[in-house]
């Protein structure tokens, strides 16, 4: 894994410090300004772009974790 894609993970700690951010940002931030410079907006973006791409690793199989081909298929008779 690159050092770029390091700052794309999906991690668990990643969701949390968004999720405290938006919710910070409701009380302590600035008012509400075009969908470009919104922080709220940017940062929803942001976890909805890591998001899709965490989806997408996991689809190619790209997420570390052997593939059911080379673990041996899937083995439902058993």
């Amino acid at each position: 894994m690159t050092d770029a894609s390091r700052d794309d993970e999906f991690t668990f700690m990643f969701r949390l410090k968004n999720r405290a951010v938006r919710t910070l940002l409701i009380f302590v931030g600035p008012a509400q300004g075009s969908s470009q410079s919104d922080p709220r907006q940017r940062l929803k973006r942001e976890y909805e772009r890591r998001k899709a791409l965490h989806e997408q690793r996991e689809n190619d199989g790209q997420d570390g974790a052997p593939s059911n081909e080379t673990r041996g298929g899937n083995h439902e008779g058993e």
